[in-house]
């Protein structure tokens, strides 16, 4: 965890914009709402967006400074900073993480174990 949030840190911020793409038909991953803290939870300045259920999911969300995994095991792919290579990082249930300096760039996939 501790690694995860020292490569956080460094990101660069690109927008707040939070856009989820239709994911393929093998993911059961869902929306939902941000009413439950047993839920993934990632926070960028445009508000909170809330995900359940395992499976993968596709998305392109900007901005993120927050995750909470809530009572998920969850991998992220994502591009730290604007014209940095993507990465990926698993975090375990539980895990609170405040990105500091600026957000990530952009999260492009998520895993739900």
């Amino acid at each position: 965890m501790k690694r995860f949030l020292t490569r956080l840190a460094v990101v660069v911020a690109a927008g707040s914009i939070a856009v989820v793409l239709p994911a393929s038909s093998a993911s059961a991953i869902n929306r939902v709402g941000c009413n439950e803290s047993g839920y993934l939870t990632l926070h960028n300045s445009g508000g909170s967006l809330c995900f359940a259920n395992a499976g993968v999911e596709s998305v392109a969300i900007y901005g993120v400074d927050q995750i909470w995994t809530g009572n998920n095991k969850v991998t992220f792919e994502y591009v730290p900073r604007l014209g940095a290579s993507a990465t990926s990082e698993t975090i375990e249930k539980w895990s609170y993480g405040k990105v500091t300096g600026e957000p990530i760039h952009k999260i492009t996939k998520i895993r739900i174990w």
